[in-house]
């Protein structure tokens, strides 16, 4: 026998032996650290996997608006509109009364509103006095217009009031009540003054939240204090129809 063979001979008689160095317990902690190491990976998977299912279902879940926005991103882009100011609002209101009062009395020309934010302040002469609690004006100004004797106005305020039917109707020739289907109340009243034509003819309006609304036709122009004549251009009729267009959003 050879000294080849005898070597193969020894290795295949200790093949299945351990190393003389071999420590089970140093075995044993590296299955267990690779064990750990697989079920923490496939634990990431998993996770990674749950959170792309859910990235592409909840989109599908989310209501949608009629434009096939989603509502979240609806709700976020939607803003208050902003609101309108005392300038734009008197601008408005002045408009829609020079609309409706040229087609109440078509035969009139040159009508346009001319209403700016803030009290008005008497400084006219008129045959007839002012009232003696003032609005506490929102806005005011004048309902310009031209009749056949000529350019006069019409003075109208907006604002917070207190008053009553009896104080409002003192010296009138004529006064009455009409309330509206919407809770607020209208007051007319003519007034001459002594006189035998009428020297002014004035309608308020009195909302529920306090707010009022009044227009009156004097017998000159009380923009300018001039332009007297013998009676007013415009009666209580028409100003009531003014301040209860519905156009017209007093409030």
């Amino acid at each position: 026998m050879s000294e080849q063979e005898i070597r193969e001979g020894m290795l295949l008689a200790v093949w299945d032996e351990p190393p003389l160095d071999f420590d089970p317990d140093a075995l044993m902690r590296r299955v267990e650290q690779k064990k750990s190491r697989r079920r923490a990976l496939v634990a990431v998977g998993v996770a990674t996997a749950m959170i792309a299912v859910a990235s592409l279902a909840l989109p599908g879940l989310l209501p949608r608006d009629r434009d096939g926005q989603l509502a979240s991103e609806a709700q976020t882009n939607t803003s208050a509109p902003p609101s309108e100011s005392a300038e734009k609002k008197a601008q408005r209101i002045g408009d829609k009364l020079a609309e409706r009062l040229g087609l109440t009395m078509p035969t009139l020309t040159d009508v346009y509103g001319g209403l700016y934010p803030g009290r008005l302040h008497y400084g006219t002469s008129t045959t007839s006095a002012p009232p003696s609690k003032e609005l506490e004006s929102e806005f005011t100004g004048y309902l310009y217009l031209t009749d056949s004797i000529g350019p006069t106005s019409l003075r109208v305020e907006g604002g917070r009031l207190e008053f009553t039917s009896k104080s409002f109707c003192s010296g009138a020739i004529s006064c009455r009540e009409l309330p509206q289907r919407d809770g607020s109340t209208v007051i007319e009243a003519e007034f001459s003054d002594g006189g035998p034509d009428l020297t002014r003819s004035e309608v308020v309006r009195k909302f529920q939240s306090g707010y009022a609304a009044r227009i009156v036709s004097y017998n000159l122009n009380p923009a300018t204090g001039s332009g007297l004549r013998q009676t007013v251009p415009v009666r209580v009729e028409v100003l009531t129809t003014l301040v209860t267009d519905p156009a017209v959003d007093w409030e």
